[in-house]
Order: C-alpha cells, then sequence, then structure tokens
C-alpha cells in the first residue's frame, strides 16, 4: 500500500562509531593560532620578502580555492534542502561567497583577462580580495550567532530562499561590474586604506569568533570533521592578516593565498573523508554542527509542551518516561526518512504530546492490572479526542494535533477515533503511531511485562501493512540493531548527553 512519504533517504548504512580526534588537532589549531603568525614576523621585517610577480600562477591558486569553496557550498546547499537549518545555510553562503568573489578576483588579476598594471590595492582585484574574506566572515559569524538555534525553532525556513536569491543576484552584480566596468570598482575607497584595513581585520575577527564557537562543539565530541572546520576558520584568519600585512606580489603576500587554499581543503575534507567512509553528507553535516533535534530542548522550549508532559507522568506514573521514549523514536524515524529539521521538531512534540489526553482518564480504567470492559474500553478511546482539545488551547500548536489525534487510526481503517486509512492518516500520526508500538511492546504494563526488543521488532514487522505504514515501520528497523534495540544514532550518538555534559563541567 502507498504510503505518500516521499522522502530523501540515506544511500549507505551509517557506522556504528564516528571518528575522534582527541590529541592530534588541538596541536595542529596551536600551529595555525601561534607557529603561523609568528612567522609573518621575519616576513614583515624583510618588508614582505622577495616579489614574484607571476600572474598565471596567482590565477591558477585562486581557481583553486575558487573551485574548492564552490564544491563545499554545493555540497552544503543540497544538505541545507533537506535538513532546513539556517545554521548549515550560512554556512553555505559563506563559502557561496568565498568562491564567487574569489573567482572574480582571479579574473581580474593583471596581466590575465585584464591588462597589467602597477597598482594592485586600488583596483578590481584588490577589492575583490578584501571582499572574499569580508562577505564570507559575515555569513560564517552569522552561523554561530548567539540564539540562532532558539530563532530557528520559532522561524520559519522559507524567508532563507529570498536570502539566497539576493545574495545570487548581489555576486551577479558585483562580478558583472568588476569584468565590464572594473574602473568603477577601482575608484571605490571600499579597496584602500584605511576602509580596506577595517573590512580585513573585521573579518579576522569574525573568523577567530567563528572558530572559537566551533570549538566548543569540537570540546564536547572531538571530531575530526570540527577539528578540521576550526581549523579552515583560523586559517581563514591567518590569510587575511596576511593580506594586510605585506606587499602585494611579495612572498608573504603570496602567503595568504596559499593559506586560503588550505583553509578550503581543510572544509573539503571535513566532509569528503567521512562521505568515503560511506557516511550521508547530511549525517556529516549535522554532527560536524550539532544539529540533532534534541527532544529535551523541544520540551522545556515550550512551557505548555513541559506541563503536559509533566501532567501526564504524574497521573500515569506506571508509563513514566513513555512520552519521552516515544519522542525519540519518532525523531530518529524521521530523520531516517530524510525529513528536514522543522518537521523532526513537531514529531518530537508529537510524541511528547501524543497521550495529554488520558489526563482525563479515571486512575481506575487506566491503572487497571487487567483487561478492559467494553465500557472502559470506550472511555479508554476517547483520549486522542481529548487531547486534541487539550494541546488546542495550550498553544499555537497546528501538526501536532494531528499527531495527537489520529495516533490510534490503523492502515486498513481499523483504528480510531474516525477509522482513517493509508494516505488519510496524516504523515505525523503514523510516524507516532509505529514508535508509540514498539514502546509499549518493550515497557511494563499495569495488565502485562514488557517483551524483549526483539519480539517487539517481530510484532511491529507483523502488524506493518495492515496497522502499521510500511515505508514508517522500515524507516525504525533501520534504527534498530540486530536484537531490535535502538542503534546510536549517527548525529548525536557522539554527543553525551545533557546531563553527562553538566555532570563532567561540576567535577
Amino acid at each position: 500500500m502507498s504510503t505518500g512519504i516521499a522522502m530523501a533517504r540515506p544511500a549507505a548504512r551509517r557506522p556504528s562509531r564516528p571518528r575522534t580526534a582527541k590529541d592530534v588537532w588541538p596541536l595542529i589549531i596551536v600551529v595555525a593560532l601561534v607557529v603561523i603568525p609568528a612567522a609573518f614576523v621575519p616576513l614583515k621585517a624583510a618588508g614582505g620578502g622577495p616579489s614574484l610577480n607571476i600572474p598565471i600562477q596567482h590565477f591558477i591558486i585562486v581557481s583553486a580555492v575558487s573551485l574548492l569553496a564552490a564544491l563545499v557550498a554545493a555540497i552544503l546547499a543540497v544538505t541545507t534542502v533537506q535538513i532546513g537549518v539556517y545554521r548549515v545555510l550560512f554556512v553555505c553562503l559563506g563559502f557561496m561567497t568565498m568562491g564567487a568573489i574569489f573567482t572574480v578576483h582571479g579574473l581580474t588579476t593583471p596581466g590575465v583577462v585584464i591588462a597589467m598594471s602597477d597598482e594592485y590595492r586600488g583596483s578590481a582585484a584588490g577589492l575583490s580580495a578584501f571582499l572574499s574574506v569580508f562577505a564570507p566572515a559575515l555569513f560564517f559569524a552569522a552561523a554561530y550567532a548567539p540564539g540562532l538555534s532558539r530563532l530557528e525553532r520559532h522561524l520559519p525556513f522559507w524567508p532563507a530562499g529570498w536570502l539566497v536569491v539576493l545574495t545570487i543576484l548581489s555576486l551577479g552584480f558585483y562580478g558583472g561590474i568588476a569584468l565590464l566596468n572594473a574602473e568603477v570598482l577601482a575608484e571605490s575607497s571600499l579597496s584602500v586604506p584605511p576602509i580596506s584595513t577595517g573590512l580585513v581585520v573585521t573579518a579576522a575577527g569574525l573568523f577567530m569568533y567563528a572558530a572559537i564557537r566551533q570549538g566548543r562543539l569540537y570540546r564536547v565530541a572531538q571530531l575530526s570533521s570540527q577539528a578540521d572546520l576550526i581549523f579552515s576558520f583560523v586559517l581563514l584568519a591567518d590569510a587575511t592578516a596576511a593580506m594586510i600585512l605585506f606587499p602585494a606580489w611579495t612572498l608573504g603576500w603570496w602567503s595568504y593565498h596559499l593559506l586560503m587554499l588550505a583553509s578550503v581543503t581543510f572544509a573539503v575534507r571535513a566532509l569528503v573523508v567521512e562521505r568515503a567512509m560511506g557516511r550521508p553528507f547530511r549525517s556529516i553535516v549535522e554532527s560536524t554542527l550539532e544539529l540533532g533535534v534534541d527532544v529535551e530542548t523541544e520540551e522545556f522550549d515550550v512551557e505548555a509542551v513541559a506541563s503536559l508532559v509533566a501532567a501526564v507522568e504524574v497521573k500515569d506514573h506506571e508509563t513514566r518516561g513513555h512520552n519521552h521514549r516515544v519522542a525519540e523514536l519518532c525523531v530518529r524515524i524521521g530523520h531516517e526518512l530524510g525529513m528536514p529539521a522543522k518537521d523532526l521538531r513537531v514529531l518530537a512534540r508529537c510524541g511528547l504530546l501524543h497521550d495529554v489526553g488520558k489526563l482525563a482518564i479515571p486512575d481506575k480504567i487506566l491503572r487497571k492490572p487487567g483487561p478492559l470492559t467494553e465500557g472502559e474500553w470506550a472511555v479508554m478511546k476517547t483520549h486522542p479526542e481529548i487531547g486534541l482539545r487539550i494541546v488546542n488551547r495550550a498553544g499555537p500548536f497546528k501538526r501536532e494535533l494531528l499527531g495527537v489525534l489520529h495516533h490510534h487510526e490503523r492502515m486498513d481503517g481499523s483504528g480510531y477515533p474516525h477509522g482513517l486509512a493509508g494516505d488519510a492518516i496524516p504523515v505525523e500520526a503514523r510516524i507516532v503511531a509505529v514508535a508509540d508500538t514498539f514502546d509499549v511492546l518493550t515497557s511494563d504494563r499495569p495488565y502485562r511485562k514488557a517483551r524483549s526488543a526483539k519480539e517487539a521488532r517481530a510484532v511491529v514487522i507483523e502488524e506493518s501493512g495492515s496497522h502499521l505504514d510500511t515505508e514508517v515501520v522500515a524507516a525504525l528497523l533501520r534504527t534498530l540493531d540486530e536484537d531490535g534495540v535502538p542503534a546510536a544514532d549517527s548525529a548525536r550518538s557522539r554527543l553525551p548527553s545533557r546531563a553527562h555534559v553538566l555532570v563532567s563541567a561540576t567535577k
């Protein structure tokens, strides 16, 4: 039976244990922070070193930087579409602007496309050099802006499309002027001190800010991909310093090009090496930037959700933790189906709130140790509609209402409260139904003991197609190990729990 779930699905199975980097990367980052800037001192004393005025070689290096930056931007663009997160978008736009403006920088190299000139700093090539670090620095810093994660949970993602269009149009407009009427840019005060110096110094500060914020993620998980991104940002900061310290065409000036080449190389490495090990780009980006949807965050970020979940836990203490576990499974299933972050947040709240209607069910029915009578069962079956009314009054929930109301519908139409079948059941409810079924089977209940995870897996498979959505069941099974136990999630398994981090911080 068709379920109507058209989601992107990872092509390869994720490894159970991601690579970590505990020893070598801190040393390499120190080299980038200390050794490279220290090497600038003798070069500055020597006036930048010998002059190497070789335009073709300059064009080749700049082209290599631009192509690698474009590769990173393209990978991140696809990932942005998949998960719909502003942080990924901003990092993507950072590498996009770097590649595009640095391409203009290469094409305006004196002696390649345009006539050779002794003036560099006040030319289109010079201005493009400054803007090729300033523009991406703004986007990278925006990706790590305080409160961005909280804002993302309330801000729709559709305005991102307009931001992308505006950025592309701006880059195209700038490139057209630089190539067709370079004199206009050459006359701009942006390409000469003190404004050009201010642009570069600001860019260096923003790169270091991004590196520090990324470093906080690295301290928790210590992943090589996270360290690669730190090193990339630090090298960009070093490159901007070299850009203004040394005269054009000197050895010191050439170093900034090489530093930018090294920077984008490490950015590519952060993505490609893990991809070669079979991990999908989405999983790599999520773990590198710590983007996994956190059920605890969704629970406590919305006061109404936290209050309702707490009330259900008190009311039905026999199933304590059930709502949270269902929410976790919903997020895993949604992730496996390729759903974007905003949908995963909806699923998290659906899982947390799906049983809130049981607040109105009498305790003698809710906690009855034996089978329910026909009358008691009729009362129990009212909890989805009661839950709908409670959640509807609790806050501005829309899709969450669908998960609460319809999570007991069945694919063959035998469920309740409305007897919906197949695609008529909202996808949120189909996912909650599978997660709820699995957790109920593996949990102790007043009327029976919990089944093993392996037995629960077999029951879910048996009900696939008749009661449960086939694609959703298949997604659940891909998140379980051979014994039926939920496997470690690729984007979150490497990260310790919030409680673990808090405990560790107090030691």
